[in-house]
């Protein structure tokens, strides 16, 4: 790791491990600022219009929640306890402030070594169930907030993924995702700082170079569309995924505050449960795959907020919503959506990785410590 400037050894190594919190497309939407005494504000921005920042950018905050459970999660091991407050919003950019504590005798914490392990694992798993070992630890991972519902029949496995096989078609026939998808995917690298390897996208060498023909202009991607690509993706990347796997997990928020400011710190907490809920997983030899697009469309379908110039998306997402209805309890509750199982023996050898360190901080005199674009 690259020392950087101004910053105790402590708040590096925290910062560190926090910047290895999941964000959508890898996006990294956050900026770190840090000021006298260990006080440290995290700046959080999203890309607005990007149709998969539904329910006014509701991802990037629970994502923001993860990293927050990273900083509280690594603390301990440097010495240091953490308070946070959400200081608000303007300009379209969230604060929150972090005070790091000295902790004259700290017990790090046993989730540590997890926020290095934890990744996206978007293949087949094994049909293997959850012992009931492990349910109740992940549940017990989760404030009580929150309420966590299981889908583990073969049955409730098929019906979820036909919910998420369903955005897939959505999402790659519409035209506000194709720039997104192009910029979102690397096709070079197995590891990649600010981007999705393609060999992490979970889907066989044909497939794939389908994908890499199809996005390269809008053109070719209507033809692969008219061929019916968004129906073979779905196949490789909801319906056989959902088969192959131990359950999805659908975790709510059921009584959300009124208030702007607390509704934006219970999206926060909840990303710290997601996130400790991920990170457990991972310590017990589990893997997820979240399934975020899902709840994205069936939002704009249960809402009729038009996310799209596409009359056929905009239908699809209706029948969505109706469907994602008959799934789940109180489908408009939900703030997560995911799979989870026993990987198979081979690692994955391509995964998102982060940007340095030094790219995040805003007091840095590297231009890029602006934050970027949500891909």
């Amino acid at each position: 790791m690259q020392k950087i400037c101004d910053l105790s050894p402590a708040v590096e190594r925290i910062l560190d491990a926090a910047r290895w919190a999941p964000s959508g497309d890898n996006a990294q939407p956050w900026r770190f600022e840090v000021g006298d005494r260990d006080k440290i504000t995290i700046c959080v921005r999203r890309e607005v219009g990007n149709v998969y920042e539904y329910h006014d950018g509701e991802p990037t905050l629970l994502s923001a929640g993860a990293l927050l459970e990273n900083i509280i999660v690594a603390a301990p091991t440097f010495g240091k306890g953490v308070t946070w407050r959400y200081q608000g919003s303007e300009t379209g950019e969230h604060r929150i402030q972090v005070q790091l504590i000295d902790v004259p005798t700290p017990l790090p914490n046993p989730l540590f070594s997890q926020i290095y392990q934890r990744s996206v694992d978007r293949r087949p798993y094994r049909m293997q169930s959850l012992t009931p070992e492990n349910k109740r630890l992940l549940a017990n991972s989760v404030d009580k907030e929150l309420t966590i519902e299981w889908f583990e029949t073969l049955e409730a496995r098929w019906n979820v993924a036909a919910l998420t096989a369903m955005a897939t078609n959505i999402r790659l026939r519409i035209p506000e995702t194709f720039a997104i998808h192009h910029r979102i995917v690397d096709w070079v690298n197995d590891l990649s700082s600010a981007a999705i390897p393609s060999g992490a996208l979970g889907v066989d060498a044909l497939t794939l170079k389908v994908m890499r023909w199809a996005l390269k202009d809008q053109k070719r991607t209507d033809f692969a569309n008219r061929l019916g690509s968004p129906i073979i993706a779905g196949v490789q990347m909801d319906t056989l995924p959902g088969i192959f796997s131990s359950a999805y997990v659908a975790i709510r928020i059921p009584k959300r505050s009124c208030d702007h400011d607390e509704c934006v710190s219970q999206l926060l907490r909840a990303g710290q449960a997601i996130q400790r809920f991920w990170l457990t997983a991972t310590g017990l030899g589990l893997v997820m795959q979240p399934c975020l697009a899902a709840l994205a469309f069936a939002h704009y379908g249960r809402t009729g907020e038009p996310f799209t110039v596409s009359e056929r998306g905009r239908l699809l997402a209706t029948k969505l919503a109706h469907r994602a209805g008959g799934v789940f309890s109180r489908a408009e509750e939900l703030v997560f959506l995911g799979r989870v199982g026993v990987p198979n023996a081979r690692k994955v050898e391509s995964r998102s990785t982060r940007m340095p360190l030094a790219s995040l901080m805003r007091n840095s005199t590297d231009n890029a410590g602006q934050i970027r674009p949500h891909p």
